[in-house]
């Protein structure tokens, strides 16, 4: 194979593998999941690895195109390690840091390898008819009454919501905000056939109707402000401007259709000031409110990446019984994860990038007439792509899509794209490939790509084990099937934590208590604690175990911990009430009442901790605090009292 035919092979290889990426992303729910994500990890790292064969392979690649974003990038990447190696909780810290790689890697490989023309448009129609597609099986969602995504069910909040491939609607909505811009840029500006043309009009609709039945507000937000840019930047132009009013007309025309006559879209814009519902605007700003708590703790550093999870349940609201894992404001979350030295660090990056367009717009622009071969496909990109970026910018004020991997993949390449077309406007930015640099670069990219497929097969071996000890049908086997997945994964302190619960339950349904199984339980919590300190479950179990084994002042130490690190947890608030009843004693009942009527007051239920949860074994809890431990400790009182 000589150099142009290895150089053209890799290039294609590169497209094929990131377009495969892209897509398997957004099909596979948001690559969310863990096995999902470790494919997307390895398309990625073998695109990386593409991208240096051909550095090496072709002479003619004597220049890298590093502009102001690429070091931006360089430079948050090392504060990641930096963060990865002083974080509380090294396995979220590490998940988090290989979703950033991730993102870095696709932006630098499409930067430098499908700036073309032609892969350009392959990539941007494969997403607009891939979002068509997905947009499409969500309005089916919605007009069959459908409750799943593939073969999963989709969470009882999302009922009546088009979600397309995704769980989440609002991920949904956020995905396809990026693609409308774009699709209507090319609609309008491309050079392109009348047939695409005619195509791409279709496209367009349905991606609009699919962000209209996710029924996000966050969506609806940032694609309305986005359509009226778009208007104005087009409408400003004569030659366009006919038909810029007359499509400004239908979509909007369809948008207020579709409110006047959407029942369920009236009533997610009532329920947002409708306090005591799940919809409130209230639950937001609450959580804003505890991430802002957390942030001041760590103000300059931050809490460490994806710690935001960790640290919330100690400044929990008592509405807010839920876990949120993020802050659903990305900007809140970056600052709350990275302090303000991440946060700026970001804000510069957005900065050289908003530079970059600016740059890249005048040098984009053709004299173009109505509908002919005089548009540019150069200008609709560069307008696309702006506006769709700008659409997500939006939405992430109030949701958490650029944590999102499909989103945040989809966002680094649109922003690549961008970027790559800085060539245009100036050569300052080409960096000649010496040996030196080749080498170095040959390191960075191999090391990363290295380090991805690595914990790729980690991740992948490790949720064999998990999925089989779920499965398993007998005690020995699902404990040996989890122990296994600490063995390929030993700083997974959910796991941990898992193995020691199991073994507190099985330990609990025999009479005595200096049981092998206790002895575990114990271990196995502990080891869930050094793992994740900030883990209130562990400690209150810990607890527990300490007291059957009447060690009653180190089940005390542990009570107060778990309190510490969630005050207003309901399961935690239950799990001391507990142990304060099992010591017994006037003073500790007293407490052990005042504790459980704290998590659902018999006179007044809807004040209670638990109030806002509706799974079985929430409504279990509430039914064995009236029937079972209240009446007890009533009794229990009643005869202390007499016994005076």
């Amino acid at each position: 194979m000589n150099h142009r035919n290895l150089d053209n092979f890799c290039e294609k290889g590169i497209l094929f593998l990131i377009l495969s990426a892209l897509i398997f992303s957004a099909l596979a729910t948001g690559a969310v999941r863990t096995m999902e994500f470790a494919i997307v990890q390895l398309l990625t790292a073998m695109a990386a690895i593409l991208w240096i064969i051909r550095i090496w392979g072709d002479q003619k690649h004597k220049r890298l195109l590093l502009p102001p974003v690429a070091w931006v990038l360089f430079i948050f990447i090392i504060y990641a390690f930096y963060h990865y190696l002083n974080a509380d909780v090294e396995y979220t810290a590490r998940r988090e840091v290989l979703k950033l790689l991730t993102y870095g890697m696709i932006f630098l490989v499409v930067m430098n390898n499908l700036y073309k023309s032609d892969c350009s448009q392959i990539i941007m129609f494969t997403l607009v008819i891939t979002g068509t597609l997905i947009a499409i099986y969500g309005s089916i969602q919605v007009i069959i009454g459908s409750d799943h995504v593939w073969h999963f069910v989709k969470p009882a909040q999302y009922l009546g919501r088009g979600s397309g491939t995704f769980i989440n609607p609002n991920h949904f909505a956020g995905w396809l905000g990026m693609l409308l811009p774009l699709c209507l840029s090319y609609v309008l500006l491309g050079r392109i056939n009348l047939t695409m043309r005619i195509l791409l009009g279709y496209s367009a609709i349905m991606l609009l109707f699919g962000i209209a039945v996710s029924m996000s507000r966050g969506g609806w937000i940032s694609t309305s402000l986005m359509l009226f840019v778009f208007v104005g930047v087009i409408g400003w132009q004569k030659k366009f401007r006919l038909k810029v009013i007359i499509t400004a007309c239908l979509f909007f025309t369809a948008i207020s259709l579709f409110f006047i006559k959407s029942d369920f879209a009236q009533d997610r814009i009532t329920k947002a000031n409708t306090p005591g519902t799940l919809d409130h605007i209230q639950s937001r700003t609450e959580l804003w409110s505890a991430a802002s708590n957390v942030w001041k703790e760590e103000k300059l550093f931050g809490v460490g990446p994806g710690h935001f999870d960790h640290r919330f349940s100690q400044h929990r609201p008592t509405t807010l019984q839920s876990r949120p894992i993020r802050v659903h404001n990305d900007y809140l979350n970056i600052l709350v994860d990275w302090g303000l030295i991440g946060f700026l660090i970001v804000g510069v990056w957005f900065s050289t990038l908003a530079y970059v367009i600016k740059r890249c717009w005048k040098y984009s622009q053709r004299t173009a007439s109505d509908f002919s071969s005089k548009t540019s496909n150069r200008a609709a990109i560069v307008l696309g792509s702006t506006i769709g970026l700008g659409s997500l910018a939006v939405h992430s004020f109030v949701d958490f899509n650029l944590h999102i991997p499909s989103n945040a993949m989809l966002a680094s390449t649109i922003a690549a794209l961008l970027t790559s077309f800085i060539r245009f406007a100036t050569e300052r930015y080409w960096i000649p490939i010496k040996i030196t640099l080749r080498l170095s670069l040959t390191l960075f990219v191999f090391g990363i790509a290295g380090l991805m497929i690595q914990q790729s097969f980690v991740q992948l071996h490790e949720l064999q084990a998990l999925n089989a000890s779920q499965q398993a049908k007998a005690f020995p086997e699902q404990i040996a099937q989890l122990e296994l997945a600490m063995e390929r994964e030993p700083n997974n302190h959910e796991t941990a934590a898992s193995i020691g619960e199991i073994y507190r339950i099985k330990a609990n349904s025999f009479d005595t208590t200096n049981t092998p199984e206790m002895e575990k339980a114990s271990k196995w919590l502990q080891r869930a604690i050094e793992l994740n300190p900030y883990d209130a479950y562990s400690h209150a179990r810990l607890g527990l175990i300490l007291d059957r084994l009447d060690r009653t002042s180190e089940a005390e130490k542990m009570f107060k911990i778990s309190e510490k690190l969630d005050p207003n947890g309901y399961m935690t608030i239950a799990y001391i009430a507990w142990h304060k009843m099992h010591i017994g004693g006037h003073t500790n009942l007293i407490s052990a009442k005042r504790y459980f009527e704290r998590v659902s007051p018999p006179s007044n239920p809807e004040k209670g901790l638990i109030a806002w949860r509706s799974e079985d074994s929430a409504t279990n809890l509430v039914n064995q605090i009236r029937a079972v431990y209240l009446p007890y400790i009533n009794e229990e009182l009643k005869d202390l009292d007499n016994s005076k």
